[in-house]
């Protein structure tokens, strides 16, 4: 019959250092598939802000039709941003931040107006001023643009008063 082997404190230290590390990798993964869900709902939100701005860009008339498409192609450009840093964070290659074409049937429900473009962009920056708050690095930098490109489309360009003709 054997003895058994005294534990050493170096076998101790080293088991718990492993556990350590192996809690932490844990966490670390739970933690980025979060911010990943986040930054995910972001760029659905620029997807349907951009869709909802050209929505609304036909039937606006002359004055706020091309200030609706430069906000359509705003958010878009920030769904690109958010698409390439979700594909860094996640090591994926980035796919295409296209959303599926939107038709509409005749009957349909009406276009959003202005004021639901507006609407959606005050929601829009202020969900990424909080995520941004709670960010760090690029990620802070790209959320906090987001929001204040948003935050600037709601409160200047789509608040103008159309001259009278």
């Amino acid at each position: 019959m054997s003895r058994p082997r005294p534990v050493s404190r170096r076998s101790v230290l080293i088991g718990a250092a492993a556990l350590a590390a192996l809690g932490a990798t844990a966490a670390c993964g739970s933690k980025q598939s979060a911010q990943t869900d986040e930054l995910q709902a972001q760029l659905d939100l620029a997807h349907r802000d951009s869709q909802m701005a050209s929505a609304a860009a036909g039937p606006a008339g002359a004055f706020y039709a091309p200030l609706l498409n430069v906000v359509a192609d705003e958010r878009a450009a920030h769904a690109k941003a958010l698409s390439e840093e979700i594909a860094r964070a996640t090591g994926a290659s980035a796919a295409s931040s296209a959303p599926p074409a939107v038709t509409r049937s005749p009957g349909a429900t009406p276009p959003p107006s202005r004021d639901d473009v507006t609407a959606a962009l005050r929601e829009s920056a202020d969900s990424a001023g909080k995520l941004a708050a709670n960010s760090s690095g690029y990620r802070a930098g790209l959320l906090g643009s987001i929001a204040a490109s948003c935050t600037t489309s709601a409160t200047v360009p789509l608040a103008l008063k159309a001259p009278a003709q």
